[in-house]
């Protein structure tokens, strides 16, 4: 048996690697390419100007950081969230600041947090990348907050070759698929055909939120494991069970 992993960058290649230390074989087919924001004119002043900044992801964290070491610049002293616990670790460590994590790595659960309660007539700014959900800013805005956005990475799409790599992958046994985003799920099977999606859907899928899971449930997988996490450490103690029995 073996492991296709979807995650892109270097997350993918480590969680490949991680795998393959334990004696698991893995594919990696990056569906997304990441790519930070060369310009951020204005974001440090931005910053400067608001109470509280939430980071949505690593990423943001890491294109914020190349570019104020680019610009000599330095992270503000504000009131810092994260969603998931590598994201929140990333901005503490780049921002020298304390950062409000929920335990469970999702947008509901930040906003569950009681530091995000109580916000009427402050300003927040989200650090993110293009597109994404919706619900942090409408909820802090119902919650009296000022929020503004900024994009400060990019995610790309990336083409492959059903054709070609399905009969690989099922020649070497991939039984189990891991997908981190609902963005990578619907471009993944909206690229296959009706044969191929059938044989995709009898894989063992394995998400990081019941948000994605009740996505795929709707595409038609049937084994779907939630990690409640989306860091290479959660998705790989769930896959390593599954091996035990093999």
């Amino acid at each position: 048996m073996a492991v296709l992993v979807t995650r892109p960058g270097e997350q993918g290649l480590d969680l490949c690697r991680a795998l393959s230390n334990s004696g698991v074989q893995s594919y990696h087919l990056p569906l997304i390419e990441i790519q930070h924001e060369q310009r951020l004119d204005g974001l440090c002043e931005q910053m400067k100007t608001v109470d509280i900044i939430l980071a949505v992801s690593q990423h943001a964290v890491t294109a914020v950081d190349n570019y104020f070491e680019q610009q000599k610049e330095q992270w503000p002293a504000k009131v810092y969230f994260a969603i998931g616990q590598k994201t929140a670790h990333a901005l503490s460590m780049a921002s020298q600041q304390k950062v409000h994590c929920p335990n469970i790595n999702d947008s509901e659960h930040l906003l569950a947090l009681p530091q995000l309660n109580n916000i009427s007539n402050q300003k927040a700014l989200i650090l993110r990348g293009n597109g994404g959900r919706e619900l942090i800013y409408k909820t802090l805005t119902q919650r009296g907050a000022s929020v503004q956005y900024h994009q400060v990475y990019r995610r790309q799409k990336l083409a492959f070759d059903a054709d070609r790599l399905i009969p690989i992958w099922e020649k070497n046994n991939v039984s189990q698929l891991v997908v981190t985003s609902k963005e990578q799920l619907e471009h993944f099977t909206s690229k296959m055909t009706l044969d191929q999606r059938k044989w995709l859907y009898q894989r063992h899928l394995y998400v990081p939120s019941e948000r994605i899971a009740k996505l795929a449930y709707q595409l038609g997988f049937t084994a779907i494991t939630t990690t409640f996490g989306a860091s290479n450490s959660a998705l790989l103690a769930a896959l390593q069970p599954s091996q035990t029995g093999q």
